[in-house]
């Protein structure tokens, strides 16, 4: 049984890019299933938005994706404020936004904590148009705020997508870039040097999965270069049948990115985030490898909550109706609705819920 302590449980948005209203329960696994433009993408970007915020980076994120009047639904013109709530474990945050005309900023409206088993809200505000879950926050109690600061700092959102020969993790990266895996696995090379130090049954586990689907994976050739203390590594590996060691430009592109994968979700639970946020990880995966990742993601979900999107039919497949989060929009305005497994038990005796949803059984197809 997953243990919800540090997991979200209900997340409620009103005004936030293409999601007018949302009040949606979390499950241990959600995956986010639709077509293209119907919303998932800003579902998962509320997430990067949020860990920007707290960690005292939220002016400089809106300034980068296109100043504060593109996150309001239809803009500030036609929505006044944007609200969101979070329910963590026991723990709740609530948070609105209104439209700072003059340099196109968001400005907090309130800011506020609270817990369950008290009737207080905790007001917390921040300096310099910052969130007041900072540690130099203004609050009602300095201790109350923590909790949700805690959360948003072990909610990570990953990406796997670039796999060029310029991508970062293919680059020679500092030994000591290790304390946790990068967003986009820029330090995987530095961070799978740690796991076979220091944790070697993990390290085990990464490879016999990465064998799993490409059989012709030895191991990880990780070799520190440079002065001590001022190392650096560069990725790469070995094949089965060769004792020269490989470059990572030599494996494919959903070999590479099966590797970040795997890394992610079976590192050691202590290092892992307690939630982890990815946009379509199918991308450049072969059948038999989304079979592989979808059982690691069920078995990590046990521990750690698992939030992504989807546009595979195979891969969804694999899970339950329960996990599901069918995302339609209409008119510009993002739906988000749970299945009731009740209703679809007489389709999943002979489909799978990619099947119902490609059958356009579940909804998440293109507005026509």
């Amino acid at each position: 049984m997953t243990n919800l302590k540090n997991h979200l449980k209900r997340v409620q948005v009103n005004g936030f890019k293409s999601i007018a209203d949302l009040d949606l329960k979390m499950n241990p696994i959600n995956i986010l299933i639709g077509a293209n433009g119907s919303g998932k993408s800003n579902f998962i970007s509320l997430f990067s938005f949020l860990r920007h915020l707290s960690e005292g980076k939220l002016q400089t994120y809106i300034e980068k994706n296109g100043f504060a009047n593109t996150f309001f639904h239809f803009g500030a013109k036609k929505t006044e404020v944007i609200s969101l709530k979070l329910d963590v474990g026991d723990n709740g945050y609530h948070v609105d936004f209104v439209h700072g005309v003059a340099n196109d900023t968001l400005v907090f409206q309130q800011e506020f904590c609270t817990f369950t088993g008290s009737l207080k809200a905790f007001q917390i505000k921040g300096k310099l148009g910052e969130s007041g879950l900072l540690p130099d926050g203004e609050a009602d109690s300095v201790h109350v705020r923590k909790y949700t600061r805690e959360y948003l700092s072990q909610c990570r959102v990953y990406h796997f997508h670039d796999t060029s020969p310029t991508a970062a993790f293919k680059q020679a990266q500092k030994l000591s870039l290790n304390t946790y895996l990068l967003n986009d696995a820029a330090n995987l090379g530095p961070f799978l040097y740690l796991l076979k130090q220091s944790y070697p049954a993990n390290y085990q586990e990464i490879l016999a999965a990465i064998q799993t689907v490409a059989p012709f994976f030895h191991d990880f050739y990780l070799v520190p270069q440079g002065q001590k203390g001022d190392e650096s590594i560069l990725l790469r590996w070995m094949h089965r049948d060769h004792d020269t060691p490989f470059s990572a430009n030599q494996l494919s592109d959903g070999t590479a990115r099966f590797i970040c994968l795997a890394t992610l979700f079976l590192q050691p639970e202590e290092l892992r985030p307690n939630t982890i946020v990815l946009d379509e990880p199918e991308l450049g995966l072969h059948p038999a490898a989304l079979e592989v990742l979808a059982e690691i993601i069920e078995v990590t979900a046990k521990k750690t909550q698992v939030i992504c999107s989807t546009q595979s039919v195979t891969f969804a497949n694999f899970f339950e109706p329960k996990s599901f989060i069918v995302v339609d929009q209409k008119k510009g305005v993002s739906k988000f609705a749970r299945l009731e497994k009740d209703q679809l038990q007489e389709w999943l005796e002979d489909y799978g819920m990619g099947d119902l949803w490609m059958k356009n059984l579940i909804g998440g197809r293109p507005e026509w």
